[in-house]
């Protein structure tokens, strides 16, 4: 191949690569924009704070159950069909609420929140396809790394813009948002539009592209999206550790983030600005840390240090919790805390994904990886309703009220440390029990496979492991192997609790809903 047709050819990925990075900038940017606009919500449409804390809410309830047919959901409807619906279903739900900010009705607004977070998790799969397609033996997992990154990126902005703009006007948040899912809507259709053009292009200049044909990245990606509730069972008391820590990480970290904002500006007495501006710094971290999170694990390749890590992000944020206990004439400034939970934060969801493969089996990650998100989604819509029930509690003051949620979110915060010390001393007895029972000639395999990054990896695992540097296949282990028969049983208890939990929290949101917004319009 020529040097003008490599250009050619690195141009026409690096043309593919934004199409798919544009794609979620506008689903994260809408997803961090209301945090700092709480004050004004409050004062301006009069949202109490169990309506805002349903605002966001209404958001992450979706979250409880698409992961758990992203995947069936686009293998079924194949990737151009699936795009446009989860950026239509996006921008549908950000005009709603831009519709509802411009009407005052912040019903409406509600609304436009849950249209909004029934695209996520599609969108993803999608995003995912499109990279894969496109750079399956081209640095793939930097690729995705640029993916992620660029989300995160959108996010931190708009958390440290939402404010500012609602000073020049302020509608002005809300319609940015709603034009970035805008254009997030129409790269979609310009890829959708020159996707054919662009696969021709390269097909005819790169003999190695057959490989990635859009089917079959629909089908690994899809592949490893696929939940099967069946093999839940087979998992073993560890897993179930795992997913009890995800409901305590679902009550620590994705609802303060919302709420710091009006609870710094309230509690150390900043105005609105300043509040918005130190909070932003909760979002900052994961630009940075998840390359260096990946990079350390990729590298160390032992699964002490995913556990070790996971206890070092659980410590920054209980660092957080505790200095903003403390009464705030002792601390003086909240701005140490947003550091540490920035740092915590920053991290500590990757690891989440990266343990599940030294958890479970590789048949079971991608059931692992739908239960997790389903789980830890409905722990953070459940904190986040209930902290805007606590705020309006009208026998107390507002900073007693406040002094409340921040020790529930310091003792969750108590709970979610000791649980991944736990695990961590589990999984250890676990591993020795596996080895056991494997031949000798068996061990060193079992045990290197273990150690190493896995074949199949999740979307945030693929983007910082590089497929180039895993090992070709990892060990397969009986079910008599993972769970005992007693694990087994105790796991169908463990499975109706988790049902139960998702169940429920659809429950406490609809009713606490239908009396908030009993007799508005």
């Amino acid at each position: 191949m020529t040097i003008t047709a490599r250009r050619r050819v690195a141009l026409l990925r690096g043309l593919a690569l934004v199409c798919a990075c544009s794609l979620s900038i506008g689903s994260h940017f809408g997803q961090n924009t209301l945090g700092p606009l709480k004050s004004q919500l409050s004062r301006e449409k009069g949202t109490s704070n169990a309506q805002f804390g349903l605002l966001i809410a209404a958001f992450a309830l979706n979250s409880t159950w698409t992961p758990l047919v992203g995947g069936l959901f686009t293998a079924r409807l194949g990737t151009a069909l699936s795009s446009i619906i989860a950026t239509s279903i996006i921008f549908g739900g950000q005009l709603i609420l831009l519709l509802g900010d411009l009407s005052g009705s912040v019903k409406t607004m509600v609304f436009g929140m849950f249209i909004f977070g029934l695209g996520i998790s599609p969108l993803s799969v999608v995003q995912e396809t499109i990279i894969v397609r496109y750079f399956k033996d081209h640095g793939l997992g930097l690729s995705l790394a640029l993916g992620l990154v660029a989300g995160k990126i959108a996010s931190f902005v708009s958390a440290r813009i939402s404010f500012p703009l609602s000073q020049w006007n302020p509608h002005a948040p809300f319609v940015v948002s709603t034009l970035l899912a805008g254009f997030s809507f129409v790269v979609n259709l310009f890829y959708l539009w020159y996707d054919k053009w662009i696969a021709n292009e390269i097909g005819v200049e790169a003999e190695d592209f057959g490989s990635g044909s859009g089917e079959a990245a629909l089908h690994e990606v899809t592949a490893k999206r696929r939940v099967r509730i069946g093999d839940l069972l087979n998992m073993g008391d560890i897993f179930w550790l795992y997913i009890a820590i995800n409901v305590f990480c679902g009550f620590i970290w994705t609802p303060f983030p919302h709420l710091a904002p009006n609870i710094i500006e309230k509690r150390y007495n900043l105005s609105e600005g300043r509040a918005a501006e130190e909070s932003s710094i909760l979002l900052a971290g994961s630009m940075f840390l998840y390359p260096i999170c990946g990079y350390i694990t990729d590298t160390i390749k032992k699964r002490s240090i995913v556990h070790k890590l996971l206890l070092l992000s659980s410590v920054l944020t209980l660092m957080c919790y505790a200095w903003l206990t403390l009464p705030p004439t002792l601390t003086g400034t909240p701005l140490p805390a947003m550091l540490s939970f920035g740092l915590g934060i920053g991290f500590s969801p990757l690891l989440l994904v990266i343990i599940v493969p030294h958890l479970v089996p590789l048949p079971y990650v991608s059931t692992a990886l739908g239960a997790h998100k389903s789980i830890e989604s409905s722990g953070s819509t459940i904190m986040q309703t209930l902290a805007g029930l606590v705020l309006d509690t009208k026998s107390r003051t507002s900073a007693s009220a406040i002094q409340k949620v921040l020790n529930v979110f310091f003792a969750l915060n108590i709970c979610q440390f000791i649980g991944v010390y736990t695990m961590m001393i589990f999984d250890e007895a676990h591993r020795r029990r596996l080895l056991k029972q494997l031949p000798e000639d068996s061990e060193y395999e079992a045990l290197a496979a273990n150690e190493e990054s896995p074949e199949h990896e999740s979307e945030e695992m693929q983007e910082l492991h590089p497929r180039e540097h895993a090992r070709p296949s990892r060990s397969f282990l009986p079910p008599e192997m993972i769970a005992t028969p007693a694990e087994r049983q105790r796991g169908k208890v463990f499975f109706v609790l988790s049902a139960v939990t998702i169940f429920g929290t659809w429950i406490m949101f609809m009713t606490s809903a239908g009396f908030e917004f009993r007799g508005s319009t």
